[in-house]
């Protein structure tokens, strides 16, 4: 089982108005790069300061768009240690591009031709483009109507081998949960890298073949996540 995951819905207003993209699947993409193409925009902002967050100032900033970053946290990338993501906003804005961490946008609308961002701490700015990359939740509704368990963050509950709960099923990708090493505790990453080896390990655990994910020692105790 490989449903993925939808987009999270940020609770903001103005999410419809035109010249608004989130950014999840191609469809979204072909989207985006159909407005640059016809629109030619000056100025964007990307809500979200996660991987795909970052990833669009990189090239939106190749086509001398202005780019401003909006994280809600005190830092992006707010999946590693905040140190880390310092790192990464002092970049960016060696770069030209303006992050604001902190702040939640709670509303957009229509300003003459351009789009009005409202927010937290009284955060303002106007745009000509908006991208929305708040992050995923995982497509369940199968697997729970197949009594499969679920688990962190409400993504499908496994074992090292991609095992569920019941017999002869095995999932991955972005609709699960997976061992984090480090942590020593299950966890949710929505990666195509973790997506990756969590298939690799489903197909040869379908198979017959002993493969864990994270392996370790079989008396380290419970593998259950």
């Amino acid at each position: 089982m490989a449903t993925g995951a939808a987009p999270t819905q940020p609770r903001i207003t103005g999410l419809n108005l035109g010249g608004v993209y989130p950014l999840h699947s191609m469809a979204d993409s072909f989207a985006v790069y159909q407005h640059l193409t016809t629109r030619n925009p000056q100025s964007a902002v990307i809500i979200g300061g996660g991987y795909i967050g970052l990833d669009m100032p990189d090239a939106l900033t190749y086509r001398n768009i202005a780019v401003t970053v909006v994280e809600h946290s005190a830092s992006v990338l707010k999946t590693v240690d905040s140190s880390l993501g310092e790192i990464v906003r002092r970049e960016l804005e060696n770069h030209g591009i303006q992050v604001v961490n902190g702040v939640a946008v709670e509303a957009i609308a229509q300003q003459g031709t351009q789009l009005l961002l409202t927010g937290s701490q009284g955060f303002q700015i106007a745009t000509d483009l908006v991208l929305v990359a708040v992050g995923v939740q995982p497509s369940t509704e199968l697997a729970q109507s197949a009594g499969l368990a679920i688990g962190v963050r409400g993504a499908i509950r496994l074992n090292r081998a991609m095992a569920t709960n019941v017999p002869d099923i095995y999932a991955a990708g972005e609709c699960v949960g997976t061992w984090h090493r480090l942590l020593n505790q299950p966890t949710y990453l929505p990666l195509g890298t973790t997506a990756h080896k969590q298939g690799r390990i489903a197909g040869e655990s379908g198979c017959g073949r002993e493969s864990r994910i994270c392996w370790v020692p079989r008396n380290s105790g419970s593998e259950s996540l």
